[in-house]
């Protein structure tokens, strides 16, 4: 069954071809404004594209389906916000690119091993280092204090709900119960975005924070929602919540 799951190839280069508009369309060649609508559109154009061929070309067994598009488009939104950060050199946007297109072409083969049952450990770990990878531009996006307020907490919003909508789903919940637990670990998120403020100073360590709030709240979500008896892994998840929220009273303390 795994060998009906077709390689890569396609999604990867339709990756590459989105990395290649976006930064085309980037904000200092039509604004801010355009730019964050296009990215938008890009989106959202990735997630049927990539349902519309999986349909075509996946067995029905093994198609992934629209929750496997969650997290490309992620990458989409993310990779965009990273080249509305004037400040960040070119490795670091290349290098957001080259993740865009990998996560476009390779998270729907690992939505395919999910759809037969395969999903083990290994696959597990990839689709978790991909979803940290999506995310660390998007928070370092939004405590840059280069990007309007709105449109850098929209931003967090939509790519943190996302990759959470992708994370939820290993932890085999349901697709109702999958959906309201994003938009509260996205709305935690944001919070936590809009109390740390933005700022160019230690703008890594703020990210950093964040991006143990969002490993801690998705955490005891997917526990609290999942099979009884967790007890103990909503205690370890737990303790990154908390370690967050120390963080972000140290550094409104420090005066960071």
């Amino acid at each position: 069954m795994l060998a009906e799951i077709p390689l890569p190839m396609v999604h990867t280069a339709f990756g590459l071809a989105v990395a290649a508009a976006e930064v085309l369309l980037r904000p200092e060649a039509v604004g801010l404004g355009r730019s964050a609508a296009v990215d938008t559109g890009l989106a959202i154009l990735t997630g049927l594209i990539l349902v519309a061929y999986d349909f075509l070309i996946y067995p029905s067994d093994s198609r992934p389906g629209p929750v496997g598009t969650a997290l490309p488009m992620a990458a989409v939104l993310s990779f965009g916000t990273l080249l509305a950060i004037a400040v960040l050199p070119l490795p670091i946007r290349i290098a957001g690119g080259v993740i865009a297109a990998v996560v476009i072409g390779g998270v729907p083969r690992l939505a395919g091993r999910r759809a037969l049952g395969k999903e083990g450990w290994f696959t597990r770990l990839i689709r978790d280092v991909s979803g940290i990878a999506v995310l660390a531009p998007i928070l370092l996006g939004g405590v840059s204090p280069t990007l309007p307020i709105r449109l850098r907490l929209a931003a967090v919003f939509a790519v943190v709900f996302l990759v959470s909508v992708d994370g939820l789903r290993t932890e085999r919940l349901s697709i109702r119960l999958t959906i309201l637990c994003a938009l509260l670990v996205a709305a935690i998120v944001v919070g936590g975005a809009a109390v740390i403020g933005a700022n160019n100073a230690h703008a890594g360590l703020r990210a950093a924070i964040l991006l143990v709030l969002w490993y801690g709240a998705r955490g005891v979500a997917g526990a609290v929602g999942g099979p009884l008896g967790r007890r103990g892994l909503i205690a370890e998840y737990a303790f990154f919540v908390i370690a967050s929220i120390a963080g972000v009273i140290w550094i409104h303390a420090a005066h960071f």
